[in-house]
């Protein structure tokens, strides 16, 4: 995260723009409210949430509160990054069935764009597809870790392997035809 602020810092500095970039990290998303953030009413508001609405599915208290304080805070954007992949049914077999395509699409990505001695490849799959797997067909704990994604996808070869659909609703990332990653961008009114 802080890699990705100082990458709008600059950015927005090259634009002459003022900008402040905030991350929030909490245990519990029933504690998020907007006294977790100062801002000044003149002030315009983007939202990044990378893989954090889909864990809170199981959560749908966490999920009302979350959206509550986001309307609040009225976000002139926000921009949603989340996996293109039905973990969640209450089925076993459905849930084993959507995560092996969906992880061997992953899999098979990864052995073509990334060294297999590459430390955010080792990370990949260690911290997001290991700890993934056993969420999705174990019983264990809901919650997805999933925070060295974002500087995994900076090393991948962007374009020699990946498929980018524009759906009309948003940007969706696939590994030959298998949907994998999605961005919208939402209009708070």
């Amino acid at each position: 995260m802080e890699k990705t602020g100082s990458r709008l810092q600059s950015f927005a500095q090259s634009m002459n723009l003022p900008f402040l970039f905030e991350v929030v990290y909490l245990q519990e998303m029933d504690a998020f409210s907007e006294d977790l953030f100062s801002i000044e009413p003149d002030e315009t508001v983007a939202v990044y949430s990378f893989l954090m609405l889909r864990s809170m599915i199981s959560k749908p208290k966490s999920l009302e509160t979350v959206m509550k304080v986001l309307a609040r805070i009225r976000p002139a954007v926000m921009v949603v990054s989340e996996v293109e992949a039905n973990h969640n049914s209450p089925s076993f077999i459905d849930r084993f069935m959507e995560a092996l395509l969906f992880y061997s699409a992953y899999f098979d990505c990864l052995e073509e764009c990334m060294e297999r001695g590459n430390e955010y490849r080792a990370i990949l799959e260690g911290c997001f597809f290991g700890e993934g797997i056993m969420n999705i067909v174990g019983e264990g704990d809901e919650e997805r870790e999933a925070e060295c994604l974002e500087e995994v996808f900076n090393e991948f070869g962007k374009g020699r392997c990946c498929d980018l659909e524009f759906d009309g609703k948003g940007l969706i990332v696939g590994w030959k035809g298998t949907p994998i990653q999605s961005v919208t961008a939402w209009k708070f009114s």
